[in-house]
């Protein structure tokens, strides 16, 4: 069985509600909304763990995002 670091794992227990295009699902401070939850509005995808901190901004599927200063690829941290 191959060792799973912690990041990979969290990903597959933490299934996100929806996938989409957008450039923060590549980001590693991307926090989606899980499957099942009723508690986000529709269009939310989820939150950055790094901009506005402790305060989380939401980030909603419509939005497009080309940039971003605290973008942190997910691929390059493995």
């Amino acid at each position: 069985m191959a060792q799973l670091t912690p990041e990979e794992f969290l990903d597959t227990v933490l299934i996100p509600e929806k996938q989409s295009e957008h450039i923060c699902w590549r980001c590693t401070g991307l926090k989606p909304v899980l499957k099942g939850s009723k508690f986000p509005p529709a269009d939310i995808i989820g939150w950055c763990k790094k901009i506005h901190w402790p305060h989380y901004w939401c980030i909603t599927d419509f939005n497009v995002v080309t940039k971003c200063y605290a973008f942190e690829d997910r691929k390059k941290k493995k």
